[in-house]
């Protein structure tokens, strides 16, 4: 019957004796991290440097809630329960004899007694019971836990077991067939003196003296040469012991000292860094703290300098190697390792034979296998002080065997990949360069006169480059070896579409290294990285705009889960930035290199699809939206397919608005791009939800630019249905806009098409639209027909209860009409329901309408608490228009109490707002207000 839980092997998850299958590697680590803790909590920061390899961008605490929640859904319905979160962190309860290390663990304390108590039958069958579990090394599936202290631990305890099996085996006189076993061991740990000398006494008790004492004689040469020290008391007995059996040793005995080593080399492969390196000086210090010599007998320091192909990382290293030269007498190492580029890269066992020759081992000394050569060259450095630079370095597999083990030399490498598993003493990102370090690094490079003598063009050269050191480096050579040019000229140049053509000199060329990052990706033996370099190419069919998880899963056509992976791979190559929580985007380079990739490398159809799913995500998400913000809205007619995407969950109003301001500029871009395409349909689709954003920022005008865009294209299409609802809301933008006339034409359009679809809900919704629309042009008249029209069809639709939405247009006839008494009632019973349904931008239109009809009613205390509730929520929704109106109201209400000094305040602070955001209405008003104020002063 299988265990629950494994982890002495790859990760293994068994629900009621059947195999779950957990395939994102992020979960699986995860789940690895909670199992090594047995029943512990563990802490979320502990969790988030597992999961991104101590450096958690800030999406990670987001990120991991989802990944937790989205790991119980995986353990199934038998495990999910066993996930807890507690004030401590997150706990997996594991019960007794359901995780395969405890009762691995457990046997092998009952050996270890056995052990001691010489009880060696017991000793054989609990260590055979606890190795018939491991199925390899723990969590072999999951290097970065590899050398986590429980599997270490685990490990260790292995080789324990082995050894007390091996005692209790001689102790029986059970030889047959244990030098066999011993044997590899013994290669597989060269440094372990108990497989040693139970091999030494396995040979020599089943006659094989010369064997043994051959065995002997290997151990001490390894120890004498690798660490230069005799073998231990044990095995010292137990060579005397093979020794006695046939008179004393030899006098040529093998243990005679060995010849001094002639003196080694001091390596000095440093190559020079730029002249003109500029900027960086915060890196530049960090570097040289981290590199400065560890003490005697600590890990040596291992610095990981990490960023996109061109970002600087090569010349910020060799800066700081060279300023750190007197602290490295012994010399320094250099390797370029060619993980990225032309050139095969370097395997790290040439590099070794290299590193070991340099270092001054002779050439026919060097051993054969790389784990040997590692050994030794961790020997030599053991005593040593040696700057080691790795350049380029593909992965962590590349560079490993490169790192000293103990020592004062240190080791900086750098990569395209944040080599997650590579441990190291610390991490420097670079990003692109600030405006200082790149007008600096461009007076550098051609000259402070030309870039001073026309700052604008030079302003226009560092926005073409992006803050990408080697682009910025070929624009400065360009203009370098053209004293004739004029900065305009590159300018210009560099402003053409083909951007990416023009960073070109000589050798060098952006897009060129960009390409080895992507084609490196594309060919990545892990079948995420060829699935990433196919995201990375679809993501530049919208290079322009940040993404979610979600965004990208429903371009990919995928899950959240899987996008999730292929995100994380892109961010670890540097391919792809966290721009904030949960938000991913290009620099603006790499985006239009993956805008080319995309046309060169996916067929017109798959790209024609995988854009088609992206618009559709963002209109069913900007629908999720605007029913969270207006959840008593008519909702907008369904996208097709819109239940296969995970959209964004919205606990509030509020978050909904956030979500609609950050992603505004793609809003508008899916209005725009839509037209050209096969589904037009999303184009008003889209406008039409952006209801909820228009109601709260309507002064900004994004939202009727949006409708009228789309309403020509949905025109064009003959989409009646579309043409009905850009109608509507295009009326509903331009009456708060004020703009009567253009309301009141859209409005009657959208009621003639609705009419024709026989949409009595919508007509309902049209026709009170109207009825404001008409009160609003002081049409009194035709203002309570249409109210009328609106009741018959909402008692046909709703029964005689009035909705919210209805009350107000009933209190704006009556508060027009004069009856503020009636007008006071319906807005209050307004509010009261607008509380209940949770929408505060209707309460704060309730509230601020109460309050101007109990103005007109004479109580203003009452009429000024209202106001003040509806200006809060104003200010909370951050909607200037409605602020402006609150306060210009309030102002009035002040004014008629006699409180002039806070009725010019309060205009005063409308005035302010309405001339930042063109609210000409309102500066008119309170321009007016303060106008009336200065009439009767006598100052």
């Amino acid at each position: 019957m299988p265990i629950p839980f494994g982890v002495l092997g790859p990760l293994t998850v068994h629900d009621n004796h059947e195999p779950r299958v957990i395939n994102s590697q992020k979960h699986r680590l995860l789940l690895a991290r909670l199992l090594l803790a047995t029943d512990r909590p563990v802490p979320a920061d502990s969790l988030l440097a597992t999961l991104w390899d101590g450096r958690p961008p800030r999406t990670a605490a987001a990120s991991l809630h989802n990944h937790v929640t989205r790991l119980r859904r995986a353990l199934g319905p038998g495990l999910a329960d066993r996930l807890e979160s507690t004030p401590a962190g997150y706990l997996l309860r594991v019960g007794a004899g359901e995780l395969d290390s405890t009762v691995f663990a457990e046997h092998l304390r009952i050996a270890r007694k056995a052990h001691a108590d010489g009880d060696w039958p017991l000793v054989t069958a609990e260590v055979t019971a606890a190795l018939a579990l491991w199925r390899g090394a723990p969590l072999a599936d999951l290097p970065q836990l590899a050398s986590a202290p429980e599997s270490t631990c685990l490990s260790e305890l292995r080789l324990l077991g082995l050894e007390w099996r091996f005692d209790a085996e001689l102790a029986l006189g059970r030889l047959q067939g244990l030098a066999a076993e011993l044997s590899p061991l013994v290669a597989e740990h060269p440094l372990r003196e108990s497989f040693h000398r139970q091999l030494m006494l396995a040979l020599h008790r089943t006659g094989r003296r010369a064997d043994a004492l051959a065995a002997y004689l290997s151990l001490r040469s390894t120890l004498v040469d690798e660490l230069g020290i005799e073998p231990g008391e044990a095995v010292q007995r137990t060579h005397q012991e093979i020794l006695s059996c046939d008179g004393p040793a030899s006098p040529a005995s093998p243990d005679a000292p060995a010849p001094p080593a002639p003196p080694s080399p001091v390596p000095a492969q440093l190559p020079a860094f730029a002249a003109d390196f500029t900027g960086r000086q915060k890196e530049l210090d960090a570097l040289s703290l981290y590199l400065r010599p560890g003490e005697p007998g600590t890990p040596g320091r291992v610095v990981v300098v990490t960023g996109m192909g061109g970002i600087g990382k090569t010349s910020l290293v060799l800066r700081a190697a060279h300023a750190v030269l007197g602290d490295y007498p012994d010399g320094q190492l250099h390797a370029d390792l060619h993980g990225f580029g032309t050139a095969e890269a370097r395997t790290p066992h040439d590099l070794l034979g290299r590193f070991l020759t340099d270092l001054g081992v002779p050439g026919s000394s060097l051993p054969g296998h790389t784990d040997d050569r590692a050994a030794l060259y961790r020997t030599l450095l053991a005593e040593r002080r040696v700057l080691i630079v790795l350049d380029n370095a593909r992965d962590t597999r590349q560079v490993a065997p490169l790192i000293p083990g103990t020592g004062r030399s240190a080791v900086v490498v750098t990569s395209r990949h944040r080599l997650p598993a590579l441990q190291s003493s610390a991490r420097i990102p670079l990003g692109p360069l600030n405006t200082f370090e790149q007008r600096s690094l461009l007076r550098e490079l051609c000259g402070a006169d030309r870039v001073d003598a026309d700052p604008a063009a030079a302003g226009r050269i560092m926005t073409a480059c992006s803050g990408l050191p080697l682009a910025l480096r070929i624009a400065g050579s360009r203009l370098a070896h053209r004293p004739a040019w004029q900065l305009d000229e590159l300018a210009r140049r560099l402003s053409r579409t083909d951007r990416l053509g023009a960073l070109t000199v000589d050798h060098l060329a952006v897009r060129d290294v960009f390409s080895f990052s992507y084609d490196s990706l594309r060919a990545g033996d892990r079948p995420v990285e060829p699935e990433a370099a196919r995201a990375f190419r679809l993501l530049g069919l919208w290079p322009a705009h940040q993404h979610t998880a979600e965004s990208v899963a429903a371009l990919l056509g995928t899950s959240v889960d899987h996008a999730l992976d292929v995100l994380d791979t892109l961010v670890d190559t540097h391919l792809l930035d966290v721009s904030s929580p949960g938000r991913y985007r290009f620099h603006d380079l790499l985006g239009e290199f993956a805008a080319e990739r995309a046309s060169a490398d996916e067929p017109a159809e798959l790209r024609s699809e995988a854009l088609l799913r992206l618009l559709s995500w963002y209109t069913a998400a900007a629908a999720r939206a605007n029913a969270t913000v207006l959840p008593q809205a008519l909702p907008i007619p369904a996208v097709v397919g819109a239940d296969d995407f995970e959209l964004p969950d919205h606990p509030d109003e509020q978050a909904a608005l956030d979500w609609y301001i950050d992603e505004l500029p793609a809003l508008r871009a899916v209005v725009r791009t839509a037209a050209g395409m096969s589904r037009p349909d999303l184009s008003w689709r889209l406008a039409a939800a952006l209801f909820g954003y228009g109601l709260t920022y309507w002064w900004t005008g994004e939202w009727t630019d949006c409708l009228t865009e789309a309403l020509a294209t949905t025109t064009a299409a003959g989409d009646l249905l579309g043409q009905a609802w850009l109608h509507s809301r295009l009326g509903v933008a331009h009456g708060m806009a004020e703009r009567t006339d253009l309301s009141l034409r859209h409005l009657q359009s959208a009621l003639s098409a609705f009419t024709e679809l026989g949409d009595t809900a919508a007509q309902r919704t049209v026709l009170a639209n109207l009825t404001n629309a008409y009160q609003q042009a002081g049409d009194l008249e035709q203002a309570n027909a249409y109210a009328e029209r609106t009741a018959t069809l909402a008692e046909q639709i709703d029964g005689p209860d009035r909705t919210p939405a209805d009350l107000l247009v009933i209190g704006g006839l009556l508060f027009e009409s004069g009856d503020m008494a009636g007008a006071e009632a319906a807005f209050r019973s307004s509010a009261a329901k607008w509380r209940v349904v949770g929408s505060r931008l209707h309460l704060a239109i309730a509230l601020s309408n109460l309050g101007d009809s109990l103005r007109g009613l004479g109580r203003t205390d009452e009429a000024l608490e209202a106001l003040t509730e509806a200006l809060a929520i104003r200010r909370q929704l951050d909607s200037h228009g409605d602020v402006a109106d609150s306060l210009e109201t309030m102002a009035r209400t002040s004014f008629e109490r006699g409180e002039t000094e806070e009725a010019r305040r309060l205009w005063e602070e409308t005035l302010d707002i309405a001339r930042r955001h063109g609210l000409d209405n309102y500066a008119r008003m309170s321009t007016e207000g303060l106008a009336a104020l200065a009439g009767p002063r006598s100052d």
